[in-house]
């Protein structure tokens, strides 16, 4: 792990506008700054960043946090990663905690990424080795996939080699563990194996290709089979294997290519979404160098999200079969909850841009172009091709296919251009398509029809939070003199009682007070503490908490409020207990009367802090 003086040295050497500057258009709103937000589509700023705080505040998502929180969010990496890459942007050594197995040893993540960048010049040193091999590898590459020896060198393309033993020695005498060779998915091996040197490479005698993630790091490797090269093993049948899922490689949420895709996007240019890797390789060599493609999945609400954050405008480059079609119908709904405008460009004949643009590319990417199809077109296409006689049934079944996705968009004016589009596509009269659409909807809300994205999940805007306990939370967070007089009343039952959210927080902020373990917002970053959901939270009521709030005083009014909800609540017990009980048992009368009485004078003195703070 890194090591925690680390995080917050970071924290303290870099202010949170030159990390959300380069993503974000801020403008001066007094001591803080406010612009668009990255993370949804609007027109009135509600985004905002606060120097002083070291947070920012997105009203319009309900995300908050930190500078690592922001740079998670935008670049959709874990905590470890957003670290590492703001502490590299800053120049800023990283530090890793030692461990007793291994003194000074690097966090396991970062052995990953350095064992696949070994494995990945080893690949490279086989793909240009000398012998009949190492040319007939080449010879497929340049004669068959018809690529170039400057294209292969650029993108670190790799042959696995044989089934010998020699990388395992290689990684051995680089020092790695056995731990980090069977976790990294290079390897397979038999069941409880633990011997390294029985290790066989996952790609030996395969072409392979990198695969990394945004910050340009290695993180798999993606392998085709060479004809007439390599014998028989457990996944010789497979054409294409790729590394299986890692600490380090996750499919579904990584995008082959858009590490370098993002360098070629600007503002109003599109991203190119292909199918594999040869496509995107493809369309690379010819000059489109914002292509990506998935990782041999199914796209995902994750991917998808990673665009956004470059650019709003998706082209899909489609294979003309069918499972491309169908492919692209279930992904355009989830494009369109991602807030991305998308077209759609269909190759002949079931080809693909690897085979299409080998040959006269300027003239066939021309004639591709010409062909795009915006979303609806492309499912007026699909659904109510011209020219085809459907019936009645057949057509209102295609339109309550398409009004699925078209119902996917919030905005009134979104929703109207796209019933626009669809009925110029379909050639369809103008006021039936529109109050079939009203009465589709109609239908659909009474009977809970279920959304065009496969999977969705509800997702509930944070509402701004006033209870006492939020607000005791983000004062605790601000103020660490008067984080530690609260922690005084640790262990009294009024804070132990508290259920909520932002109770659940405080007290577990509270107890790190209490024990001296850290104060401020520091304590947010221990991960094994506190969840994304639990740091975003606690980020957001900071970031509400009033500059000229006196916390003092605030905090004394949350005590007591605190406070009282306890006496109150162990008030009506009490007098729960005296309507369950018969008159004649006086002694028990007697002791809940005491009892009552009690409560009634504790609520005469709740607990108070005296300090003045620190701000």
């Amino acid at each position: 792990m890194i090591a925690r003086n680390c995080i917050e040295r970071i924290k303290s050497l870099v202010n949170i506008y030159d990390v959300v500057a380069p993503y974000v258009a801020l403008k001066r709103c007094g001591a803080n700054w406010r612009g668009l937000s990255p993370f949804n589509s609007e027109r009135t700023p509600s985004f905002f960043v606060m120097p002083a705080k070291g947070i920012f505040r997105c009203f319009s998502s309900g995300n908050a946090g930190d500078i690592f929180r922001f740079v998670q969010l935008q670049e959709n990496v874990a905590f470890v990663d957003a670290v590492e890459m703001v502490a590299n942007r800053f120049n800023i050594p990283i530090e890793y905690e030692k461990t007793a197995r291994r003194e000074a040893r690097p966090h396991a993540r970062k052995s990953l990424f350095d064992l696949h960048e070994l494995v990945c010049n080893f690949f490279v040193e086989n793909f240009l080795a000398p012998g009949e091999i190492g040319e007939k590898v080449r010879e497929y590459w340049t004669e068959e996939r018809k690529f170039s020896l400057d294209v292969a060198a650029e993108n670190g393309i790799g042959f696995g080699g044989g089934g010998d033993s020699s990388l395992v020695k290689k990684i051995l005498a680089a020092k790695f563990t056995p731990e980090a060779m069977a976790a990294s998915g290079i390897f397979y091996h038999r069941e409880n194996e633990t011997d390294p040197h029985r290790y066989t490479s996952r790609f030996h005698a395969r072409l392979t290709i990198p695969i990394r993630d945004i910050q340009g790091r290695i993180v798999g490797f993606s392998a085709r089979v060479i004809p007439g090269i390599g014998g028989k093993n457990e996944l010789s049948d497979a054409k294409y294997i790729n590394s299986p899922e890692t600490e380090i490689f996750h499919k579904g949420s990584l995008l082959f290519g858009l590490n370098r895709a993002r360098q070629h996007l600007s503002l109003g240019e599109p991203v190119w979404m292909v199918e594999g890797q040869f496509d995107v390789l493809r369309c690379w060599s010819n000059g489109i160098g914002a292509a990506v493609a998935p990782q041999g999945t199914a796209i995902t609400d994750a991917q998808l999200s990673a665009l956004r954050r470059y650019t709003v405008h998706l082209h899909c480059m489609l294979d003309g079969d069918g499972a491309g079609l169908k492919a692209a119908e279930r992904m355009l709904p989830m494009a369109m909850a991602a807030g991305l405008d998308v077209k759609f460009f269909i190759f002949p004949d079931g080809s693909d841009p690897d085979s299409y643009f080998r040959e006269d590319f300027e003239a066939r990417f021309k004639s591709l172009f010409a062909s795009g199809k915006t979303g609806i077109q492309f499912l007026a296409w699909r659904f109510l091709p011209n020219g085809i006689p459907i019936t009645a049934q057949e057509k209102a079944e295609a339109l309550k296919k398409i009004y699925e996705v078209i119902a996917v968009a919030d905005s009134s004016v979104a929703r109207e251009s796209y019933l626009t589009e669809l009925v110029d596509a379909a050639n369809l009269d103008r006021n039936a398509v529109f109050q079939d659409f009203k009465s589709f909807l109609t239908r659909r809300k009474f009977a809970g029809a279920p959304s065009a994205i496969s999977g969705e999940k509800t997702v509930k805007t944070q509402k701004k939070l006033s209870s006492a306990e939020d607000q005791l939370l983000a004062i605790v967070l601000s103020d660490s003199k008067i984080a530690a007089e609260v922690a005084q009343f640790f262990e009294r039952p009024f804070l132990q009682n508290l259920s909520s959210s932002g109770g659940k927080i405080l007290l577990k902020v509270l107890n790190e007070v209490k024990n001296d373990v850290r104060f401020g917002m520091h304590i947010l970053d221990d991960l094994q503490l506190f969840s994304d959901g639990e740091r975003n939270l606690a980020c957001a009521l900071v970031a509400d908490l009033s500059e000229d709030c006196e916390c003092t005083i605030v905090a004394n009014m949350c005590l007591k409020k605190l406070h009282a909800n306890f006496i109150g609540g162990e008030i009506d017990k009490t007098n729960g207990e005296f309507r369950k009980i018969s008159l004649d048992e006086d002694c028990s009368i007697k002791n809940l009367q005491r009892r009552r009485l009690d409560l009634r004078e504790m609520l005469k003195h709740p607990p108070q802090i005296f300090c003045s703070g620190t701000q």
